[in-house]
């Protein structure tokens, strides 16, 4: 497990991108995208996990990344698909989005099993993994569920991703964190990301 600082995080090839969330139409968004374009290693496609908000809302974002340049790709309905060809769309892929949305419980049920094992194979074998907003707050140890904690998949040790941070939400992570003492919190702001790698 890599580490710098307190930040530990999965081994594998690949980056992990964690991005506080906000319109991906946004000046900053645009940028954070392109840079997480051009820094990926892999050539296979885009995959858009979109179970977090809904297809029309993956489509448009799809068509935004091709208009500065993105490869080509597609969505992936993790809700429908099945296994096979789950790991077919997801392993072959070079960079995984997983969409922003209101929908954190659902996105992360249908994630455990065989979506996340074919996330991690193609971040081993250097695949950008590209997590926006609530979808971002999954690769923590836990992430913030109104008042409540879910664990998560542990992929950044310890942490409690809380995105679309303001200072007004300091006191909500402080409260969270003094809950789980082992833990940290992350807060990080619209428009702002943390790519590890």
């Amino acid at each position: 497990m890599p580490n710098l600082n307190i930040f530990k995080w999965l081994s594998g090839k690949g980056w992990l991108v964690l991005a506080g969330g906000g319109s991906w139409e946004s000046e900053d968004a645009s940028s954070i995208q392109a840079k997480v374009l051009s820094h990926t290693h892999s050539q296979g496609p885009i995959a858009y996990i979109w179970a977090a908000n809904d297809i029309d809302t993956a489509d448009r974002h799809m068509d935004a990344l091709r208009e500065i340049g993105a490869r080509t790709g597609y969505p992936v309905d993790i809700l429908t698909e099945t296994d096979d060809t789950l790991f077919r769309e997801l392993g072959e892929a070079g960079v995984i989005i997983l969409g922003d949305g209101p929908h954190l419980e659902p996105l992360h049920d249908a994630l455990i099993g065989v979506a996340l094992r074919s996330i991690q194979e193609a971040f081993n074998r250097g695949a950008t993994v590209y997590a926006v907003g609530q979808s971002a707050a999954l690769f923590g140890a836990y992430a913030l569920r109104g008042g409540d904690m879910l664990p998560a998949f542990g992929w950044v040790s310890k942490a409690m991703i809380l995105p679309g941070y303001t200072p007004e939400r300091a006191g909500e992570l402080r409260a969270a964190v003094a809950l789980r003492p082992d833990s940290f919190g992350l807060g990080v702001g619209e428009g702002a990301a943390l790519a590890l790698g």
